[in-house]
């Protein structure tokens, strides 16, 4: 089983914001225990005198939102938020990273959370295909499990619906049940989804490609170059250079 924890970046509606991002990690079930304790050491080393856990909320860490962000220097912070782009970086093969920035002027007619969770649905699908192939094994299942948001109900039945009826490009045959929803406070790996969708956030929103660059790597699920991970959808991806348009162009 491959657990694909998943979080937002950017709002679906807001009017400041061109891009709308959800992204996340992927990992094989038995892997969550130990990347939520790279996070439990991270804050052991950072805060050693904490006794309960700290959530690692990236936009948080980055702007010194709250405690005990609030306290660190701003140096500090995005030393703490490289060391998680090395761990990331360094993750074994079963952790991939997925992610889909909708430029939301490109698609007035469309609904930013149907489509990124669409296509988000489709290339993990394909991920566990591509699994199949590479290790011969019986049929890979899949589980997507998002952090608790105002969009619970929606996204519940758009997976059912892509399950049943299919999606767009046709069904998803790999998932093993419909998702779950949890708060990103009780699990570590919720709070790894939210460092992937911001970081993919930054690069699409505000063109910092900071900690984007970092892991961009783990978008890679295959020896084509192609980053199958990753998905930019704007309309004009003919022009666009960033590295999810430019490894699709490359191959077609």
């Amino acid at each position: 089983m491959y657990l694909l924890y998943l979080d937002e970046s950017g709002g679906p509606t807001e009017v400041d914001q061109d891009y709308y991002v959800l992204g996340g990690v992927s990992v094989h079930e038995r892997k969550p225990f130990f990347m939520g304790k790279e996070l439990d050491e991270l804050q052991q080393k950072w805060f050693p005198t904490a006794t309960d856990p700290i959530e690692f909320h990236a936009s948080h860490i980055r702007n010194g939102k709250g405690e005990p962000w609030e306290s660190m220097s701003k140096g500090d912070r995005l030393k703490l938020m490289n060391e998680m782009c090395q761990i990331l970086t360094v993750s074994a093969d079963t952790v991939s990273l997925f992610a889909v920035a909708m430029h939301k002027p490109s698609f007035l007619s469309q609904d930013p959370v149907h489509r990124t969770c669409e296509e988000v649905a489709g290339h993990f699908d394909a991920y566990l295909t591509t699994l199949e192939m590479r290790q011969g094994a019986d049929k890979e299942r899949g589980l997507m499990i998002f952090d608790q948001t105002a969009h619970q109900k929606t996204l519940h039945s758009y997976v059912a619906q892509f399950r049943s009826t299919g999606a767009s490009w046709g069904k998803v045959k790999h998932l093993a049940e419909i998702p779950m929803f949890t708060d990103s406070k009780l699990t570590r790996m919720l709070q790894w989804a939210d460092f992937v969708a911001y970081a993919v956030f930054r690069r699409y929103q505000h063109s910092d490609a900071s900690f984007f660059d970092r892991i961009i790597g783990k978008f890679q699920h295959s020896s084509s170059g192609v980053l199958h991970g990753l998905v930019h959808l704007v309309s004009n991806y003919q022009e666009c250079y960033c590295p999810a348009c430019v490894t699709r162009r490359r191959i077609a």
